[in-house]
């Protein structure tokens, strides 16, 4: 009996805990070697950063150079500019002080350095010249990739939740990235984000910098078929049988949501190891959501508390389910006010990615979360 858990969550998955996404995987790949930008989006929880990590890793082993750039952690132009000329800087470790050289050449505004440890570690540091135009160094920053690659070294640069460089600046930080990339002829970009509606827009709105850009892709929940099957063959590694009725219970439990299929997967198994059991029934399902569920709820309570009374009421409506929310008995129901009110409410729950529309209806992307305020407001 295998003893270690074969279930993985809240990380990168990896290896054999990355199932079914081979046609993405097939299209992503495809797309970007052929030198068209991608735009993919999706909820988070979804695997969209799992899917992206092997998509780069395998072009990669195609001879491709891959960039990948979290915008969250971004919250200024400088620190735009340190962290991508960092994580360029640090793909060859081996050539890092020659890339160095070139990144002096090639950006005006930032004097950069290497350092190494007591074991021979090297740490990337840039300091600024005073007196340079910061939005020439910025468009230099965003050149360089095209600086350092050839037609016999492509590159692809990943930028993780993208919309959010929406806040760098407002439209203006847009427009500067964007008037530098359409020019580039050996770097490919891959831009993702779980704020859909936001990227949605960057790239379909005629007003924006990004508009026709990229050729836009979304990822939807795994096919049920295989993730019962995955389900079947990681708890049968160690002598626990799952059957398909169970396992479909679990997949309809938290929306067939690859992150919860995982985290709830994970803590069955913990607890069938532990009471020496050999089978997964129901009961074992509904009770690893309940943990769960207590385990997130200081964090749930921090998200729910943040808003007015009237937006509480608008979500605790929400996680019933209705079929009108806009509707005159909605609003008697759930002691609602005007439909106005209600919009704005949605807006901001959707701005915050609490809320997904799915044509005319509204629905949380996080499984868990609805339960909760089901069960707590």
């Amino acid at each position: 009996m295998n003893k270690t858990n074969p279930f993985k969550f809240g990380n990168i998955v990896s290896g054999d805990f990355f199932y079914n996404r081979e046609d993405e995987l097939l299209r992503i790949k495809q797309t970007l070697a052929g030198g068209n930008n991608v735009t993919l989006y999706a909820p988070r929880r979804y695997g969209k950063s799992s899917l992206v990590n092997k998509a780069l890793n395998e072009l990669e082993k195609e001879g491709f150079t891959t960039i990948y750039l979290d915008i969250m952690s971004v919250y200024s132009r400088d620190t735009f500019i340190k962290n991508y000329t960092r994580a360029i800087a640090n793909k060859e470790i081996s050539s890092i002080e020659k890339t160095v050289l070139k990144i002096a050449k090639f950006i005006s505004g930032i004097v950069p350095s290497v350092s190494f440890d007591s074991f021979g570690m090297p740490t990337f540091s840039i300091s600024w010249i005073e007196g340079k135009d910061k939005e020439q160094t910025l468009l230099d920053v965003i050149n360089l990739p095209e600086k350092l690659s050839s037609n016999k070294d492509k590159w692809i640069i990943a930028f993780d939740e993208f919309q959010e460089i929406t806040k760098l600046n407002g439209e203006n930080f847009e427009k500067l990235l964007r008037s530098g990339i359409q020019h580039h002829q050996n770097v490919t970009y891959l831009f993702l984000g779980s704020k859909t509606h936001m990227l949605k827009d960057m790239f379909s709105n005629k007003n924006r910098a990004f508009y026709n850009a990229a050729t836009v892709m979304s990822i939807n929940t795994i096919e049920e078929s295989k993730s019962v099957e995955y389900l079947v063959s990681r708890f049968k590694r160690s002598d626990i049988k799952i059957d398909s009725d169970a396992a479909m219970y679990l997949l309809q439990t938290v929306a067939n949501i690859p992150y919860y299929i995982q985290y709830i997967a994970f803590e069955i198994w913990q607890y069938i190891i532990l009471s020496d059991k050999h089978r997964v029934t129901k009961d074992n399902i509904d009770e690893a959501f309940e943990r769960v569920l207590k385990l997130k709820s200081d964090y749930y309570w921090e998200l729910t508390n943040k808003h007015t009374a009237y937006r509480k009421k608008v979500l605790y409506a929400l996680s019933h389910s209705v079929s009108e929310l806009f509707s005159k008995k909605t609003a008697t129901d759930f002691d609602l006010g005007a439909v106005s009110s209600t919009q704005k409410a949605i807006d901001v729950f959707i701005n915050e990615g609490i809320i997904e529309r799915n044509q005319s209806k509204y629905e949380f992307s996080d499984p868990m979360y609805k339960r909760f305020v089901n069960s707590h407001l």
